[in-house]
């Protein structure tokens, strides 16, 4: 569990918050005009990441099936364990990988396996560990033939992954020389979350193998190659409006090569093209396209599709003279989702049980893709769905951070093809914006989009807000990060007009096969929990308003919680960079007293060693970073002699002598947890901005600027820290100056209304005390009682599989209502008063 005693956000929430002795009030005015709020606001982002779909949702309980895996240095034999009996003893017998008369040209790969003796076999544990209950029957099937005719027959059974423990049996008879489907079922005698898929030869001989199939007993729907129950039931809990699909970084790939490419995914699941995705292990596409879209009609979801416009993350770009397949891919896909069944894309979707259209209102044209070099791949891609398509709506990328040269880049860009007389018809329905960042960003940047300047109720455009999360110290799921999230969404439904649809990003981590945090639903083989930030997502989406209310939020007197100074030490530091520091010099900004000064006699134990990373050393005055770490860090070892220092200033002289990159020169230092710091020539040396978090995780914060450094040349470098503000300099110009505000209220509101009748009061308490709030809710008639649904408990409390429900909602009623009557909001709580108009 988190533990936020060491963090100045923990001590302001637990003491710098006036007692709720003081008044606070949630005044609403239902005459007023109201806000609409958009219908599919809250939804959900699904990724193949953390194993999220193989190994998750995906009800296949086989790893490695088709023997197309190579994962672990086994080869195409990964995750299979050979040389096994069926009397338990230890057998012979060994599995051979080749592609020579494989059962189809996507999937080529099979296996030959021969028996040296009857009995001799081979089995799979799938992730870790089968899980197999009781009394329920499992469905398998597998591709098999004995060229020789030497195997007719085969042994399958489950059970515990321990010597004699198979609790089912099944037999597979009448092999034959060619290829054959075989389906067989398996009911469970015993429980275990440890057990094994086996296949034992009856006979010695040799027999070719693929596709080895078996699904989990409990499938959501009982649908053909379906989905876990209880994963998609926690996802049909939450009653999203939509679901962005299928990422995520697999959508562009690491390198072209493993990008999402669609078609690969949908028709025979034996059939479809597996690849290594962008998370580094296998998809083997049982889990499709088919198969999201459906998920989506289940649901009641609007099914939002993103495609890739020839970019991938490492940099690398597809010829611009290939884009006409990028556009024919996009134009295919809506015609696969919605063509007739008889048209060239829309059979293959009948054909695997669809025959009606399926509903397709949003495509997503790239994820986190910006530069010059990505406008014009959308806007061909977009030109030609408007042209066929129109009403379809399209949505840009602006990066994947809120405030840097991208997001504006792509921002810029949607502004001048709105003005452009020449494009009739609007080729950018929404941004996509993306932002991991402090918990206690999201506390404070709540009037993000009531900036009309920036975002106008009049354009075109409007906002999706793809993924979001709060990160607090080593990014857990708390309830302290939850409730920061939930603040936030308080103004994201106040601006539903503008923000059309909102996605917590991730959706899914397998517990042991994580790449990520943190993440909305955990899981392992057997169990199931959300977070508290998967409930916050839940209660607002439940508890959606189709309108909002004029609201003033009126808070306790002092009631403000408020960190007094950036603070810490400095450091120096490079992200793939070699580089050179001299001319070091911190100042007391008050007193005027120099606290560090390099010169020829410094040492390089003025420095922290337990926080250094890089190559560093010193000679006459200049110190040197030869790794191309990323990152390279060093910071001065004097945090204790800044301590009540909240105004100082740094100087120094940097250049850099090789790399990819530039400098990191921090400030705000408290050991490797907390720090800022200049990223200058970031981003392939393109950027400028300042980052704050710690060595392990930072988010953007403030502006970004294009800046790129050359080797060989000395830059004069300052930055001035006073209180909770910054400016830096480069060679005398200023290029960034902002105020880390860390005043934050200690409660926050919405109220709306529905097309119901009910009126819907959202209420957050990052306090430590009970909040006793006056709702002025003028105009309203309401019955007498009502709802309420809280999510309370300690900030630093979080699930776990031990305790699945330690922070989960309770339901109770509400007396006593009226137009104007006291709430008491408790303590670290989001509460959601469901309430009824007369």
């Amino acid at each position: 569990m988190a533990n936020f005693k060491g963090l100045a956000i923990a001590a302001a929430l637990a003491a710098g918050i006036a007692s709720g002795a003081a008044a606070q009030s949630v005044t609403a005015d239902f005459s007023a005009a109201k806000t609409p709020v958009s219908p599919n606001l809250y939804g959900i982002f699904f990724e193949d990441i953390n194993y999220a779909a193989d190994g998750g949702i995906y009800g296949e309980m086989v790893q490695n099936r088709s023997f197309e895996f190579r994962q672990s240095g086994k080869g195409h034999t990964d995750s299979w364990t050979d040389r096994i009996n069926i009397s338990g003893e230890k057998g012979k017998s060994r599995l051979r990988a080749t592609t020579n008369g494989g059962l189809n040209k996507n999937n080529p790969t099979f296996v030959q396996f021969k028996a040296e003796a009857p009995g001799e076999g081979f089995s799979n544990k799938g992730y870790k560990g089968m899980f197999f209950e009781a009394g329920k029957t499992y469905p398998g099937s597998v591709y098999l033939r004995s060229t020789d005719g030497s195997v007719t027959s085969m042994t399958v059974t489950i059970g515990e992954d321990k010597k004699g423990a198979a609790t089912a049996t099944a037999k597979i008879n009448g092999i034959g020389t060619e290829w054959k489907k075989y389906e067989f079922s398996l009911k469970a005698a015993a429980t275990t979350t440890n057990g094994k898929l086996a296949l034992y030869a009856d006979q010695a001989g040799t027999v070719d193998v693929d596709f080895v199939s078996l699904f989990m007993a409990d499938i959501y729907r009982n649908e053909p190659n379906g989905l876990r129950k209880d994963l998609a039931e926690m996802l049909e809990a939450m009653h999203p409006r939509f679901i962005r699909f299928p990422g995520g970084c697999i959508v562009h790939g690491m390198n072209l090569a493993d990008r999402y490419q669609w078609k690969h995914t949908v028709g025979p699941v034996e059939e479809r093209k597996e690849n290594r995705n962008f998370w580094n292990y296998q998809q083997s596409y049982g889990l499709g396209f088919y198969e999201y879209f459906r998920l989506c009609e289940d649901l009641g979801a609007e099914p939002i599709p993103v495609l890739s416009v020839g970019m991938a993350h490492s940099g690398e770009r597809d010829d611009m003279r290939n884009m006409p397949n990028y556009v024919q891919d996009a134009l295919d896909l809506v015609e696969y989702a919605t063509g007739p069944a008889d048209s060239t894309w829309g059979k293959i979707r009948a054909e695997a049980g669809h025959p009606a259209p399926f509903k397709l209102n949003y495509i997503g044209i790239g994820n986190e893709d910006c530069g010059d070099d990505y406008f014009p791949r959308y806007k061909q891609i977009a030109d030609a769905l408007k042209a066929k398509y129109p009403d379809i709506k399209l949505i840009i990328s602006s990066g994947f951070t809120y405030n840097d040269t991208n997001f504006h880049s792509a921002w810029n860009h949607v502004r001048s093809w709105e003005k452009d007389k020449k494009i009739k018809t609007p080729i950018v329905d929404l941004v996509d914006e993306h932002y991991y960042n402090p918990a206690l960003w999201f506390l404070t940047n709540g009037n993000r989009y009531d900036n009309l300047d920036f975002y106008p109720r009049d354009k075109n455009a409007k906002v999706f807000i793809g993924e979001y999360a709060a990160w607090d110290d080593g990014r857990h799921n708390s309830l302290y990060a939850a409730l920061t999230e939930a603040a936030y969404m308080t103004s994201i439904e106040r601006n539903g007009d503008i923000i059309e649809i909102a996605s917590y990003a991730p959706l899914f981590a397998r517990d042991g096969f994580v790449q990520w945090f943190p993440d909305a639903i955990w899981f392992n083989s057997s169990q199931v929990y959300g977070t508290p930030n998967y409930h916050v997502q839940s209660m607002f989406s439940n508890n959606k308003s189709d309108r909002t209310i004029k609201t003033t939020v009126t808070q306790p007197a002092g009631g403000a919680a408020k960190k007094a100074s950036i603070g810490g030490t400095v450091g120096l530091g490079s992200w793939a960079t070699t580089a050179q520091f001299k001319d070091i010099k911190l100042t007391n900004a008050d007193t005027g007293a120099v606290i560090f000064a390099s010169d020829k006699n410094t040492k390089m134990s003025a420095f922290n060693a337990a926080t250094e990373k890089g190559k560093w050393s010193v000679s006459g005055g200049v110190i040197n970073q030869a790794s191309m770490d990323s990152p390279a860090f060093n910071a001065l070892d004097n945090e204790d002699d800044m301590e009540g220092v909240d105004n100082y200033t740094l100087e120094l002289s940097a250049q850099k002598t090789g790399g990819a990159e530039g400098f990191l020169i921090s400030f705000g230092v408290k050991g490797a947890k907390s720090l800022y710091w200049w990223n200058m020539g970031g981003w392939g040396n393109t950027q400028s901005c300042v980052e704050k978090g710690s060595l392990t995780g930072r988010s953007i914060i403030g502006d970004s600027q294009a800046m790129s450094l050359s080797n060989g040349r000395w830059y004069k470098i300052k930055i001035e820290v006073r209180g909770e503000s910054y400016k830096c300099y480069l060679d005398g110009a200023l290029i960034h100056e902002f105020t880390d505000s860390m005043n934050f209220d200690p409660l926050y509101a919405h109220v709306g209304e529905t097309d119901g009748g009910k009126v819907i009061v959202k209420l957050v308490n990052v306090s430590k005390d009970a909040l006793p709030v006056t709702l002025n809710l003028n105009g309203a008639s309401l019955a007498s009682t009502g709802k309420a649904t809280i999510l309370t408990g300690a900030l630093d409390d979080e699930n776990s599989f031990r305790r699945p429900d330690q922070v989960a909602p309770k339901t109770e009623s509400v007396s006593g209502v009226s137009s104007n009557f006291t709430y008491t909001v408790k303590p670290y709580s989001l509460t959601v008063l469901e309430l009824q108009k007369k």
